[in-house]
């Protein structure tokens, strides 16, 4: 089997992901990245894969959309209830979305999978459905000046075709969104050399 079919297929992604990550990856997504606490009412999770960070929002309502049916299907087995929803889709589903009806959006390792031309699209419904002081949180691999050579090589071979460096990433956020972009790369999120990029920008 190749590597990519791995990613097809929802258990062998959730057991490659868990043996991939370091013990404190989940501690840093949950207190630095996504940041959950009670002011949270309303939860977007774009590409929310198996479901696992809804478990970080339990008194919100959260509706994870996916591409992926059988990540959905196990998102739904085990995190979906009365306030916690899962649903198969893609970017054009976000057009149905309400304005102004989430208080986050959170897009982990979603960007380097789409082009530009759905990148822009993405943002700019973001902007449209989140709240005013509603914060967007992605999280993507990176390239950047200060990458060693060994992370460099393997974020090169990641599945995403698009893996961007740090101000392509902010570009199409910087048109929508006229805050402050908070940013941050980590390289010890995983027991490989790997760089990711955290990017988290309010609605004003």
């Amino acid at each position: 089997m190749k590597l990519a079919k791995v990613f097809d297929n929802a258990k062998l992604y959730e057991v490659f992901q868990f043996a991939l990550a370091k013990k404190t990856f989940h501690k840093i997504i949950k207190n630095e990245i996504l940041k959950p606490d009670d002011g949270i009412s309303s939860v977007l999770d774009f590409g929310c894969g198996i479901g696992f960070h809804s478990k970080f929002f339990p008194s919100a309502e959260y509706l994870g959309i996916e591409p992926l049916a059988s990540c959905i299907a196990i998102a739904n087995k085990n995190y979906a209830d009365s306030s916690t929803q899962f649903i198969l889709g893609d970017n054009s589903h976000l057009k149905n979305l309400n304005n102004e009806s989430y208080d986050l959006v959170i897009a982990l390792g979603v960007l380097h999978h789409i082009d530009d031309e759905t990148f822009n699209e993405f943002i700019r419904e973001t902007y449209r459905i989140l709240k005013p002081g509603g914060r967007l949180t992605t999280l993507d691999p990176v390239f950047h000046p200060r990458q060693t050579k060994i992370s460099e090589w393997i974020v090169k071979r990641d599945r995403g075709a698009w893996v961007r460096t740090e101000l392509e990433y902010m570009g199409p956020v910087e048109k929508f969104f006229s805050g402050k972009i908070e940013t941050k790369i980590y390289s010890n999120l995983n027991r490989i050399p790997y760089d990711h990029f955290a990017m988290s920008v309010t609605k004003s």
